[in-house]
């Protein structure tokens, strides 16, 4: 697949993120955790602070879409090797009695992952 066009999908999803974290915040908290008040405005604030990590990524994975396909692997080696503890963080979350999540809440960064893989396996210019 070329790089480019993964760069480009991931960089969306990511900026499409960004904008829903912070645009849905409250009611998101709502349906994905079983908290009382004081956590529930801690985890309103927390995904605030996320959104920009969101933006920026995406930014990132943008504006580079044009590198040459051996810069653009090592974007999708970071892409792959960042997944690797995020998916254990989500599989304790969607454990917890805390939250209202399943593995099927996180089916876009399994998206992801798999086109990151796809890409830097069958990268193409």
């Amino acid at each position: 697949m070329k790089t480019k066009l993964t760069l480009t999908i991931i960089g969306i999803i990511q900026l499409l993120q960004s904008v829903l974290y912070a645009g849905f915040a409250e009611s998101s908290i709502d349906m994905m955790f079983n908290i009382g008040a004081e956590a529930r405005q801690l985890a309103i604030m927390f995904q605030y602070a996320l959104t920009p990590a969101f933006l920026m990524i995406g930014l990132m994975l943008l504006f580079s879409r044009n590198l040459a396909v051996e810069d653009a692997k090592k974007l999708l080696l970071a892409i792959i090797i960042a997944y690797i503890p995020l998916f254990g963080a989500f599989y304790y979350m969607a454990s917890s009695p805390l939250t209202n999540m399943g593995l099927a809440d996180f089916a876009i960064d399994f998206v992801m992952f798999g086109l990151a893989i796809f890409t830097y396996l069958k990268p193409k210019g």
